[in-house]
């Protein structure tokens, strides 16, 4: 049997712009297991080749497998529901992803033709039983042509170790990226699930309490960047994608021990401003450790709003944090994010203030500080989505918001689906690109 994975495209007509690019580690974990039970996977990564809604129904026509997977994001919904509507083949669709949990009972709404498989939670261990029909557990709802699975704690196919969950990465043909050091770069994942409550976020944990937070052994991550290296000597960084790698104290010093064994890599990761507020003095054994730029969602420097969205840490905290891991000659990456429900001219200007600072900051220090910019866009079932529809308000469809295009590589985040703060449209847009624009140019 044949089953094609496709990584669902960010847009509905093939698009040739230069966009950054990650690999779909996700997919790559189901397309392992299922090859590993004898079902022949392979991914169709429609970002990286830039497919749309018609070269992905070419691609059908010709290799005609008999299942298809496909992923769904609140960003490419309409997309994803032209696919699995109007699919030429007869096959056996599977739809996944971390939104399909609060928006379920509506693709059950969908004029289907073909069966219909809609996986609440992970699915790397539960898609082999499924396409081998020999799965155990009943689905939480059937009728004709359409199935729902939930894997969550209580489920035999939840990957609670996440150590026995194995990727072979050749399933992903080529993740290797050039990052923006010029670098070699591969990708990981350490662990699943977050300890944080972002109102804008569908990963928050309040959300998703019928799954653990699950990490992997540092042995285990240890033998995954040694594989690597063994595969593809080239590779000289590795990017952990995932949120929790650094979380404490503890685990900085876990990410120390790890890498100090590569002394030839650069690592890059996610961090959250509070992991480092009681681990200045590991700051130095972080940066030795090859550990080159760190990525932290600051999001706002208005403290209602922090406060509105669940963002834990203060304003001094984030000036703090930044300055003392640019000092020891780590990179950061901010994330910040306007447009807000309720948001003010006055708060978003606090936020631009703030970026202005770190900037300020970063100019007598090592390290080098750059910004990625955001208008905020709501997400089904997260708080601020359900917040907004509570309120009366229509969300709007998504769709690219053409004026922020103008900064390179990135038209893949312009998508908004509305305004829902107190800033007109236009001074949204402007305090976006102003504060994008404050590290487009490289300071002395």
């Amino acid at each position: 049997m044949k089953c094609l994975l496709l990584n669902s495209p960010i847009y509905r007509d093939r698009s040739d712009a230069i966009e950054d690019y990650l690999p779909p580690l996700g997919l790559g974990y189901i397309a392992t297991h299922l090859n590993d039970s004898g079902i022949n996977a392979e991914i169709i990564d429609c970002v990286k080749e830039r497919y749309g809604v018609n070269e992905i129904f070419d691609l059908l026509s010709r290799q005609m497998p008999e299942f298809i997977g496909i992923n769904i994001f609140t960003q490419n919904y309409d997309t994803v529901k032209e696919i699995i509507e109007n699919c030429p083949i007869s096959a056996t669709i599977i739809i996944g992803g971390q939104v399909v949990k609060f928006i379920y009972n509506e693709i059950l709404g969908w004029s289907v033709q073909n069966s219909l498989i809609i996986v609440i939670g992970e699915g790397e261990l539960l898609l082999p039983a499924i396409i081998n029909g020999n799965f155990v557990e009943a689905p939480i709802f059937e009728d004709e042509n359409k199935r729902v699975f939930k894997v969550d704690m209580n489920s035999s196919y939840f990957p609670g170790d996440l150590s026995g969950v194995h990727l072979n990465r050749s399933v992903l043909k080529d993740d290797v990226v050039i990052n923006h050091y010029g670098e070699k770069e591969t990708s990981i994942i350490t662990s699943r699930g977050c300890m944080y409550n972002c109102a804008f976020c569908g990963g928050a944990h309040n959300l998703n309490k019928d799954a653990t937070i699950r990490y992997r052994t540092t042995a285990d991550v240890t033998k995954e960047i040694a594989d690597i290296l063994s595969a593809n000597t080239d590779i000289t960084s590795i990017r952990i994608l995932d949120d929790l790698f650094l979380r404490n104290k503890k685990s900085i010093s876990n990410a120390v021990q790890i890498f100090e064994q590569f002394p030839t890599l650069s690592w890059r990761g996610m961090a959250h401003v509070l992991t480092f507020i009681e681990s200045i003095e590991a700051l130095p054994r972080l940066r030795e450790s090859g550990c080159r730029e760190l990525f932290l969602g600051i999001e706002s420097g208005s403290e209602r709003i922090r406060k509105k969205i669940n963002k834990p840490g203060t304003i001094s905290q984030i000036e703090k944090v930044v300055y003392a891991l640019l000092h020891t000659g780590i990179d950061v990456k901010g994330y910040f994010m306007f447009g807000f429900p309720t948001e003010t001219d006055t708060e978003a200007n606090d936020t631009y203030k703030l970026a202005s600072r770190l900037c300020e900051i970063a100019r007598n220090e090592k390290g080098r500080l750059r910004f990625s910019v955001f208008q905020f866009r709501p997400y089904h079932g997260t708080q601020l989505y359900n917040e907004i529809i509570q309120s009366g308000q229509t969300i709007s469809a998504i769709k690219s918001n053409e004026a922020l295009n103008v900064v390179n590589r990135r038209s893949q985040f312009n998508f908004q689906s509305g305004n829902y703060s107190r800033i007109g449209d236009q001074a949204l847009v402007d305090f976006i690109l102003k504060t994008q624009n404050l590290t487009e140019v490289p300071h002395d």
